[in-house]
């Protein structure tokens, strides 16, 4: 099977494009399951967050999966990608892996650093986990992600500083109102990036100053708990006309996947400054239009760095060669998988020749169970230098031929079914290279 990813992210798409490939949290499960039953899907995780929304998936055939992927968009939201293939990227093999580990180290993410993505693509992999659309090839590559997201982040000092899209959102609103802090401040959303940004305003603000600062949920319940946790006033959706009468200031980040404030909720208001960070947005893009209102979105966060230009060159210059490691370990993992059918029934041919020799001679008496252990042991220690010189070797073609010999001195019977295990790959490198779908 050979790994592809495809999607869109804010390298290659803006805004108002992410948004209509976006799906909501409680929408993957049912999308996961949607997307494997298109044809020649063998395994899939969806990773979806604000900046990006990707399909990896394990396939057969590459024509097939990436076509599949555009039917999925179709059948599960009505969406014809075809217009907008100059925004997606595509990515096959040794790239696709190392894209996901760039994304899960925070190298790719809008905000380099960013602390929550290794979350997000633990989460994936756990949901994939749980539909049981992660199979053997995705459980390792996500794994694998992981390990070395933390690698990179622990030994670059990417971990040092606590970056997220809340974070460059709040940082962003300073320098564009120094006076921010002793505005009139409303948040409406309850989620983990709202919570985050209720959490930076508390650790800058005085009493006097938090006292300014409302906060907004459909769910009451939900406002009750954020409200006893920072000590902010709470309303609830029925009383939002009231807040954004006061409010001079607004942070939008709710889960809908749709605009719930429009052009006309901000006529006549003294809001100066709205910042939406929710993906799709939920503040319709139009309200710029309106001369004391400024409007910002997650795009606008771009150029907002918790590390300076040569920090970050010297991060990705260090990240690169453990980029490069964790890629040809993974890949090299993937190589041996085409040996595991013929190691199989290698060791299952030697053990049933000494269990022959251990049945064919059982008045041994005492001494049974001592010979038992010890042709056990033998026969461990014999095939141990075969099995890790074969999973070892660099070069697939070797492997496939040392295998074949093995399989002839051995006379061992290597099924269709077993044989299908094998992964053909290339030798990995990190270029971000794309094909068309």
């Amino acid at each position: 099977m050979h790994i592809l990813v495809s999607g869109v992210r804010h390298r290659t798409a803006p805004i108002e494009v992410r948004e209509k490939f976006a799906l909501l949290e409680g929408e993957v499960h049912s999308a996961l399951n949607v997307l494997q039953a298109c044809a020649g899907i063998e395994e899939c995780a969806i990773l979806t967050t604000c900046n990006r929304t990707e399909i990896y998936a394990a396939v057969s055939d590459t024509e097939i999966g990436l076509q599949s992927i555009k039917q999925f968009y179709t059948l599960f939201k009505g969406l014809d990608i075809t217009p907008y293939r100059q925004y997606t990227f595509n990515l096959l093999h040794e790239d696709a892996v190392a894209h996901l580990f760039r994304v899960a180290s925070g190298l790719d993410s809008l905000i380099i650093g960013e602390g929550q993505i290794l979350g997000q693509v633990k989460e994936t992999l756990a949901l994939a986990q749980r539909e049981k659309t992660a199979g053997v090839l995705l459980d390792k590559l996500f794994k694998s992600a992981l390990t070395v997201g933390k690698r990179v982040r622990t030994e670059t000092g990417l971990s040092d500083k606590d970056v997220s899209v809340s974070l460059a959102a709040f940082h962003f609103a300073r320098q564009h109102d120094a006076n921010l802090m002793n505005r009139r401040i409303a948040l409406i959303g309850g989620g983990k990036m709202a919570e985050i940004m209720m959490s930076l305003f508390k650790q800058g603000m005085t009493p006097e100053q938090q006292a300014n600062v409302v906060v907004v949920n459909r769910s009451q319940a939900r406002l009750d708990e954020l409200c006893a946790r920072y000590g902010y006033q709470g309303h609830t959706w029925d009383q939002l006309d009231t807040v954004l009468n006061h409010a001079e200031v607004l942070f939008v980040a709710t889960g809908a996947p749709h605009v719930v404030l429009g052009k006309a909720d901000f006529e006549g208001r003294d809001l100066k400054l709205v910042v939406d960070i929710a993906v799709p947005r939920n503040v319709d893009p139009r309200v710029a239009e309106l001369p004391n209102v400024q409007l910002f979105n997650t795009d606008d966060l771009a150029g907002v760095n918790g590390f300076s230009g040569d920090a970050q060159r010297q991060i990705k210059q260090q990240a690169q060669s453990m980029l490069e490691e964790e890629c040809m370990t993974f890949q090299q993992w993937r190589m041996s998988l085409s040996v595991v059918p013929t190691l199989t029934r290698l060791r299952e041919k030697v053990e049933s020749i000494r269990q022959a020799e251990l049945a064919a001679n059982s008045a041994l008496g005492k001494q049974y169970e001592l010979i038992d252990v010890v042709s056990k042991n033998l026969i461990q220690k014999i095939l141990h230098d075969p099995t890790v010189r074969l999973k070892s070797s660099r070069n697939l073609a070797d492997i496939y031929q040392q295998a074949s010999v093995l399989n002839h001195l051995f006379d061992i019977d290597i099924t269709a079914e077993s044989a299908s295990t094998a992964c053909p790959v290339v030798k990995p490198h990190l270029m971000d290279s794309s094909v068309s779908a």
